[in-house]
């Protein structure tokens, strides 16, 4: 009889077991299955996710930098999803009803619809300028004077944090907004001259249009920073080819585009948007053309930055 109880015994521990074993295989089940919908939905949200506009700060000339005096200022909305990239007229900047000459960087203004910043360099009728201006009119006034005269400035986000290059040189800034105080944020970088600014991820990324130190003969050397600043902490290259010299020549909107699969974005200030999906130093493939400004039938073609509103 003993020996009968003892198998009853046994046999029901075996039986709660099994059951505890399937509930917890369920559970698991359930969990994964819970987090994979919840990945699914955040992929979904994400993919749904508005895209920013994008503008770019062009210019009626063509030229290196300084910027000389005398370029009327406008802003174009772009748009890199169509085929050929959209290219479209939106306002002309102005103070009171004048022109403002030779601006040389736009960027958000985070969190304001219809509102970005932008600086003036040293041969702007307004020069050393920090702007507020409103995209849809051109409408801008004066906020600061900046204590360096600055091109393509950046924002980090909301995060408050700006920069930018100091005219005509490979320095960068940062800028204080709305002061207008400038601080060095990183060493003078390693080629004369920087063309170009863009937030790629966490980091900015510099670029020195017509220089090939990294991938030579090839052009477009890149230069990658953290927020924090200080020396650059990678390089990489746009690999022009020497056959195609206007796309990157002279003065460079430089843009970093994660919506439409363009990625690293140039507009220079001689007309021609190009693109390439990968900046590894001498690795194929080489940037491919997007869109010659001149052909559109618009006033103005000379590309100095891009800036994205979200």
């Amino acid at each position: 009889m003993k020996n009968y109880f003892t198998r009853v015994a046994f046999t029901l521990l075996m039986a709660t077991a099994v059951i505890s074993c399937e509930k917890t295989e369920v559970d698991q089940e359930t969990t994964t299955t819970n987090k994979a919908t919840q990945k699914s939905q955040a992929n979904t949200a994400q993919a749904l996710a508005p895209c920013p506009t994008t503008y770019a700060l062009v210019l009626s000339g063509s030229s290196g930098s300084p910027i000389p005096a005398g370029f009327a200022s406008t802003i174009f909305k772009v748009d890199l999803c169509t085929s050929p990239t959209g290219y479209s007229f939106v306002s002309q900047i102005n103070i009171g009803g004048v022109l403002v000459r030779s601006v040389t960087g736009l960027c958000d203004m985070p969190g304001v619809p219809d509102f970005a910043w932008a600086v003036t360099g040293i041969n702007s009728n307004f020069p050393s300028k920090l702007l507020r201006v409103q995209i849809s009119t051109g409408a801008a006034s004066v906020v600061a004077n900046t204590t360096v005269p600055l091109q393509d400035i950046e924002n980090f986000g909301n995060t408050g944090l700006f920069v930018a290059i100091k005219e005509g040189t490979s320095q960068l800034m940062k800028v204080s907004v709305p002061s207008g105080a400038c601080t060095a944020f990183a060493p003078v970088g390693p080629t004369p001259q920087y063309n170009g600014l863009a937030v790629v991820g966490n980091n900015f990324q510099a670029i020195s249009g017509i220089t090939n130190l990294i991938c030579s003969p090839t052009s477009g050397d890149i230069f990658e920073y953290t927020t924090a600043g200080g020396a650059y902490i990678a390089k990489y290259s746009y690999k022009n080819l020497t056959a195609n010299p206007t796309w990157t020549m002279k003065e460079l909107g430089f843009h970093f585009d994660a919506c439409c699969g363009k990625r690293w974005t140039v507009g220079s200030s001689s007309g021609i948007i190009s693109h390439n999906t990968n900046i590894t130093p001498c690795v194929l493939p080489n940037p491919t053309f997007l869109l010659n400004t001149t052909t559109t039938g618009q006033n103005y073609w000379y590309i100095y930055d891009f800036m994205a509103k979200i």
